[in-house]
């Protein structure tokens, strides 16, 4: 493209948006003399007192502001609190699972077993190597976060060709305790139970554990799904689990639908010939379907398949979620999956895990009443049972959805201003559409107009004795002329609706030359002042 050409592009460019600007500046005055907005006419309405327009502007401003302030307040509601929770009397259909149980004993090692396999697997039967190795392999069964870094100096210690064919996940398994040595005499609704059929090895953050209702259970590879829950009915004769740990153990008491980890607390310590009673109560949470239209900020929970895991797929919880982001943590910082986690196939990036929601489905379980007994008696063990049936159910639901904001907005706008969706879209269509169209329909008439108005020399400077008020008046009537001169062009109606600010202006005009006439008529007879005396006269005359 030419300098010419660009110039020439430059200067049409120009032209058009200054006829765009002329014409922005005549809907803007038809638009504010049109509208249904309330108070606004008044304000742009020609002929009108100064003072008219300006209290008109000041009640359309206030009522405008209070209308902002209200609508902040409820977009604030919106966004925090949408959500009520309240009690479900329905509460007889719901199905009451048992709590997981989970025992972690103090030290899940098998010593013997710990050895040998070092001895014959290991270290080639060389005593001095598989005793340097077994306490590495002892420590690989109650591994976590805290004692990790004493697990790494053990394996300074160990040579390096012995490490390199060792599978920390299987080693661990190979040294654990066994179920049959760490749990006995177990009994689920006051009936006997083999307990290693219903406790499940599970390798956690904790170490070596045994659960009973799990949701997973560990093997040497890898984590898989555990057994079928197990129900309550509420005409079972004992809602109730018992069992006897072998040695001091930590219980741990949560819901089915989550995973044990490191973010859990224990409810019981146990020590031998210790008999230890918890009742325990159950309060669910559920959403309705309706709190699917809100985000999850603003609910502040996760629908169970509302987001999946990458290492959790089945479900999200808020225990998994914040799982998988100690997983991701421990890979980021130390380039290796930890043996207590599930093998997982790939490293990925990790943000941080505030992104964790609760489940919108939450179940929770509180120890009512803990019962301790030390004192030797035939009777020991660790007794869970519900105090009474479940009945309490709570639904959180939604208390202000998109509909009710709507409306709610639509009524204060329209309370203090007239204002509704049509008014909107007219907004819209002044200053888009319809200031598009004049462009270029009138375009010749812009034209003129923003030469006529580049013509018109500047007003004159008033020195006249004139009333202030008929000086206003006068420079009135020249912008309503020139006014009616660009409506006549574009709009014949407009100029009729005009004619009667001219009847008024006329009637002003005389009433104005009549009083100006009788204010000259007072200065044409001579005035006699008596104060000023001459010497040669009598009197001194003024005209």
């Amino acid at each position: 493209m030419s300098k010419k050409n660009i110039r020439e592009w430059t200067r049409k460019l120009g032209e058009t948006l200054t006829i765009f600007r002329r014409s922005l500046i005549f809907q803007t005055k038809e638009f504010f003399q049109n509208s249904t907005l309330h108070g606004v006419r008044y304000i742009a309405e020609s002929g009108r007192p100064v003072g008219e327009k300006f209290m008109w502007f000041c009640f359309t401003t206030i009522g405008a502001v209070t209308a902002l302030v209200i609508i902040m307040s409820l977009w604030e509601k919106f966004q925090t609190n949408p959500t009520i929770t309240g009690l479900d009397t329905d509460f007889h259909n719901q199905n009451v699972v048992f709590p997981t149980t989970i025992v972690c004993p103090e030290t899940p090692i098998d010593h013997d077993k710990a050895y040998d396999w070092a001895y014959k697997a290991l270290s080639n039967y060389d005593h001095t190597k598989a005793t340097t190795i077994t306490p590495f392999l002892e420590l690989l069964t109650s591994l976590n976060f805290e004692n990790i870094n004493e697990a790494y100096a053990l394996a300074q210690s160990i040579p390096g060709n012995s490490l390199k064919q060792l599978n920390l996940r299987e080693a661990a398994f190979k040294a654990r305790v066994s179920c049959e040595n760490t749990i006995t005499d177990c009994k689920y609704r006051d009936e006997p139970i083999t307990c290693c059929t219903h406790f499940r090895t599970v390798y956690t953050e904790n170490g070596i554990c045994f659960a009973f209702n799990s949701r997973f259970k560990s093997q040497e590879k890898e984590d898989v799904s555990g057994d079928a829950p197990h129900d309550l009915y509420e005409t079972d004769k004992k809602w109730a689990l018992h069992f006897i740990p072998n040695g001091t153990a930590k219980v741990y008491i949560f819901s089915n639908e989550e995973y044990f980890g490191q973010d859990f607390n224990a409810q019981i310590l146990w020590e031998d010939n210790q008999k230890v009673e918890a009742r325990i109560s159950k309060k669910s949470t559920y959403t309705t379907d309706d709190a699917r239209q809100l985000t999850i900020g603003q609910r502040k929970c996760i629908f169970y398949d509302e987001v999946k895991l990458q290492y959790f797929p089945e479900g999200y919880t808020f225990s998994s979620c914040m799982k998988e982001c100690r997983m991701k943590r421990a890979i980021k910082f130390c380039k290796c999956n930890p043996p207590f986690y599930k093998p997982i196939p790939n490293i990925t990036s990790i943000k941080n895990c505030m992104h964790c929601e609760l489940s919108c489905s939450k179940t929770v379980f509180n120890i009512e009443k803990l019962i301790k007994n030390t004192e030797k008696n035939d009777y020991t063990g660790v007794l869970v049972e519900f105090l009474t049936w479940p009945i309490i159910r709570y639904k959180r639901e939604i208390l202000f959805g998109w509909v009710d904001l709507l409306v709610s907005f639509g009524g204060i706008a329209s309370l203090f201003l007239g204002f509704s969706l049509l008014s909107g879209v007219e907004i819209i269509y002044y200053f888009t559409l319809r200031a598009c169209c004049m462009v270029y329909k009138n375009r010749q008439e812009l034209y003129e107009i923003e030469e006529e108005i580049k013509s018109r020399p500047p007003p004159a400077i008033n020195l006249s004795l004139r009333i202030r008020w008929y000086a206003t008046m006068t420079q009135q009537a020249q912008a309503n002329v020139t006014d009616n001169m660009i409506r006549n062009n574009l709009n014949t109606k407009i100029l009729n609706g005009k004619q009667n600010n001219g009847k008024e202006l006329t009637r002003r005009r005389k009433a104005d030359k009549d009083y100006t006439g009788y204010s000259k008529s007072l200065f044409k007879s001579t005035k006699i002042i008596p104060q000023y005396k001459d010497l040669n006269n009598d009197w001194q005359y003024l005209p």
